[in-house]
């Protein structure tokens, strides 16, 4: 038996749709570029659900399978580094929410269009940290200052992300006419095309549509 493997009747019709090792791999894509991306890129629900069922479905496969078979370790192992990736990519994006917590809420109540960001459980792991900062800061600075300086727009004063950061990009479909400088001051702009499958280190900002649109990924 192998754990990848359903264990329910064969049907004569069967569904197209991606297999695991093609979910695994872009579950490793976009936690690397969580990882490499300065801002907090959306959140891929559909990815984390489809891995976190698979790793339910291959670990009551892995019981069924006598623990002298030779392939329960190397199960094991492709187990234990899928939870791997899953956890960090989940991690990565916890710690990401507690330096720009502020600053995304605002994002949210400005734009709806943020509003698939963060995913429910993150938005309220956002929402009670950022609470307990502002009561712990009113504890032990706010309430002893002035009262017209108790007002703190946490927003404008916390961490945002680097958005002009450099990062190594690898294209994956072609993208021409790429603004990557405006010097609208000017009336000049710099534009390129990005050929698929060619590699570049440019500013994240011209290329951060373009990452989210799946035309190219961080390295």
């Amino acid at each position: 038996m192998d754990p990848y493997e359903d264990d329910a009747p064969e049907d004569n019709e069967t569904e197209e749709g991606p297999t695991l090792p093609d979910i695994v791999e872009k579950l490793e894509e976009v936690w690397v570029n969580e990882k490499l991306a300065p801002d907090l890129l959306q959140y891929e629900s559909d990815v984390v659900e489809i891995i976190f069922d698979q790793i339910q479905h291959m670990e009551s496969n892995l019981q069924k399978i006598e623990k002298k078979d030779f392939r329960v370790v190397f199960h094991e192992m492709e187990l234990d580094r899928i939870k791997y990736v899953l956890s960090s990519y989940l991690r990565i994006r916890l710690e990401k929410i507690e330096k720009f917590g502020f600053n995304l809420l605002h994002q949210e109540s400005q734009d709806e269009t943020n509003l698939d960001l963060m995913s429910e459980e993150e938005r309220n792991y956002a929402q009670e940290f950022t609470s307990n900062v502002k009561k712990y800061l009113h504890v032990v600075a706010l309430k002893n200052m002035p009262v017209n300086m108790q007002n703190i727009k946490f927003e404008e004063i916390c961490s945002k992300a680097q958005m002009d950061r450099s990062v190594f990009i690898k294209v994956k479909t072609d993208c021409p006419g790429v603004v990557i400088e405006d010097f609208s001051d000017y009336g000049e702009e710099e534009i390129v095309d990005l050929a698929a499958q060619s590699q570049h280190i440019l500013r994240y900002r011209p290329v951060a549509s373009l990452l989210k649109s799946g035309a190219l990924k961080l390295i």
